[in-house]
């Protein structure tokens, strides 16, 4: 009996008990359900609101229809207070599509339960508004741009004045040694008379196998004046350049390269020494040089590189095959003007004083070469330039 009545008074001590931790679990769990509701699916948009994705499809649609040049979107995305804020800019073409545009994000905005406001814009060709669509908004500009950026028209940048640097001057006095040599010789036998006429320094360069090369090399010789042989070589570029009989060719043999200048230096006698005519190609390639230098040394004769191609290895081949040689350093008459030809007459004029010599070459064909040079000549050694012949300057 005692036994039944204890067990009675703890039943009645464990019901209140009971009850409390009943209560907690509930409270427990209500407030994790209020949790889950407040932070982990806040970002579902209520009834009727468009999620972000979807409103921002809507909007580059109103931005397409209103014939937007441009839009940049999320550029950038920024989190403020809680929120991330899609900045967006769009060009539209006009100001009637720019209003257009902001009146159709405001009534987009509205149909979907977000709310639009405008934000002032300092520039009058642009509009600014704002869209808040629950833990995100967009922030959009609307401005007017006329062009697609594609058609802009690139303004050049401003070109630098140019700043003209003088050229050293000789020293007082300077004087230096003046070669020149008139190529192309042996077309015609009478040129030689106006050639003989100049100063015995001047020499002439004598084409071979021509009809009067070796009539003209003759008289050249005999008027005082030395004989050079105008070697005719393979040029750049179209192959219907033909250099003339006895040219040195790629497709040539050592032994042909051989032949070829040694029957060359033949058909015109008494020369000295030999300058390419043409040889643009030839003149590139260090083995034919090589073959042409060594049948040189074998004669006896020297070689000046007319230096018709910037990438020449004609003097390079010539030195290392005991050769002596020089280089061309101005042209009198690619323009055949009387004014041209003086002009160029003095830069070698000022090249001999600067550097110590020059070698100009010109052509036997060209009256106005010749009486330029008959005018000139004469009185050159009082500008400071020594007239040699071309065999002076060659080591």
């Amino acid at each position: 009996m005692a036994r039944s009545r204890s067990r009675g008074a703890n039943r009645r001590a464990f019901r209140p008990g009971l009850l409390l931790a009943a209560l907690v679990v509930v409270l427990l769990g209500l407030g994790g359900a209020l949790w889950y509701l407040l932070h982990e699916r806040r970002d579902l948009p209520a009834a009727g609101k468009a999620a972000p994705a979807e409103l921002a499809d809507r909007l580059r649609s109103i931005a397409e229809r209103r014939g937007a040049r441009e839009v940049v979107a999320d550029d950038p995305i920024r989190k403020v207070d809680g929120v991330f804020v899609r900045s967006w800019r769009v060009s539209l073409p006009d100001r009637e599509a720019m209003d257009g545009m902001a009146a159709d994000v405001v009534a987009e905005a509205t149909s979907v339960q977000a709310k639009a406001t405008e934000i002032g814009a300092a520039d009058p060709r642009q509009r600014r508004l704002r869209v808040d669509a629950g833990i995100e908004a967009f922030e959009i500009t609307l401005a007017v741009q006329g062009r697609r950026p594609a058609d802009r028209v690139p303004e050049a940048p401003p070109r630098p004045s140019p700043t003209p640097t003088r050229r050293p001057e000789p020293p007082p006095g300077a004087r230096g040694r003046l070669a020149v040599i008139l190529d192309d010789g042996g077309q015609r036998l009478d040129a030689v008379a106006p050639v003989a006429a100049l100063p015995a320094e001047v020499a002439v360069s004598v084409l071979p196998f021509l009809p009067s090369s070796a009539e003209v090399a003759a008289a050249v010789h005999e008027s005082g004046h030395e004989v050079w042989l105008h070697l005719p070589m393979q040029a750049d570029g179209d192959r219907d350049q033909n250099p003339g009989p006895g040219a040195v060719l790629l497709s040539m043999t050592e032994a042909e390269i051989r032949s070829t200048v040694h029957a060359a230096l033949n058909s015109v006698p008494h020369a000295v020494g030999v300058n390419n005519h043409m040889g643009s190609r030839a003149t590139t390639e260090l083995k034919v040089m090589t073959w042409v230098m060594q049948e040189l040394k074998a004669r006896g004769v020297a070689f000046i590189d007319s230096r018709t191609a910037v990438d020449t290895v004609a003097e390079l081949a010539a030195r290392s095959q005991g050769v002596p040689t020089n280089r061309r350093h101005v042209f009198l008459d690619n323009s055949s003007t009387r004014s041209a030809i003086r002009r160029q007459l003095n830069e070698a004029v000022y090249i001999c004083r600067t550097e110590g010599e020059a070698i100009a070459i010109g052509h036997v064909t060209s009256p106005t070469t010749l009486e330029v040079l008959a005018e000139e000549l004469p009185r050159i050694a009082e500008r400071g330039a020594d007239l040699v012949p071309p065999s002076a300057l060659v080591r």
